[in-house]
């Protein structure tokens, strides 16, 4: 099982490359491959899910060591695996929808490019046991959809865009200042081994705590676009395509 779930993030991230080698050649071809690979993805989710209820909620782990030194860790269970599938299956009906939707823009092959390298950030999100690489993918996620935000290359759109990267590195700088203090603390960074183990920091440790917690909620809070840290929201959202 833990194959399928680094299939389940690191597929669409295969098959955005495939995607864009062929779009140079046919964009017929492209389109076709990013509806499959996207009706995969969903219907690899569809057969995780379906797995998961079958064994009895059964939770699977699997991790990558080595990888940007603290290496990945990825989880299934009943949250994980259901929000996985409905990532997969918003992606996939965009995807049938971009086929029509994008037929008078121009850089098609970039867009989906961006489009599948997103759906694999995304559900790596989903699935990461710990705050590290929930960290990564959340970069990545942001980088990515950047391209979405300047895709028309028109001035207002750079300009979203420019706001939306900024506020980004921003949150994400303050939210790794937030995960290594926490892990300075904890010595650990796997969701369910902090689960208790927060709440037994000694007191000489709480400022530092509370530090740590704020850090992350201004990372998490800039990029969900949470008042007061929104200021990018309003601005790329009409522009993006």
């Amino acid at each position: 099982m833990d194959v399928m779930l680094y299939i389940a993030v690191f597929f669409p991230v295969v098959a955005a490359l495939a995607g864009y080698l062929a779009g140079r050649r046919s964009r017929k071809l492209r389109d076709c491959l990013a509806v499959a690979a996207t009706g995969l993805e969903f219907g690899l989710f569809l057969y995780l899910l379906v797995s998961h209820l079958i064994s009895g909620s059964r939770v699977e782990l699997a991790y990558l060591p080595g990888i940007c030194g603290m290496g990945l860790a990825f989880k299934l269970d009943g949250f994980r695996v259901l929000y996985g599938t409905i990532a997969a299956f918003m992606w996939f009906m965009s995807t049938l929808f971009s086929g029509e939707y994008f037929g008078h823009y121009r850089n098609r092959n970039r867009y989906y490019l961006f489009l599948l390298l997103t759906l694999g950030a995304t559900e790596g999100v989903f699935l990461s046991a710990d705050f590290y690489t929930t960290f990564l993918f959340f970069e990545m996620m942001s980088f990515t959809s950047y391209v979405w935000v300047a895709h028309d290359e028109r001035r207002e759109s750079l300009r979203a865009a420019g706001t939306y990267l900024a506020v980004a590195v921003i949150g994400g700088l303050v939210m790794l200042m937030g995960i290594f203090l926490l892990y300075s603390m904890t010595g650990t960074l796997r969701f369910d081994e902090l689960i208790g183990l927060v709440g037994r920091v000694q007191e000489v440790d709480q400022k530092k705590l509370w530090a740590a917690g704020l850090c992350m909620l201004f990372g998490f809070g800039a990029k969900a676009g949470a008042f007061p840290l929104h200021i990018w929201l309003p601005k790329a959202h009409p522009v993006a395509p």
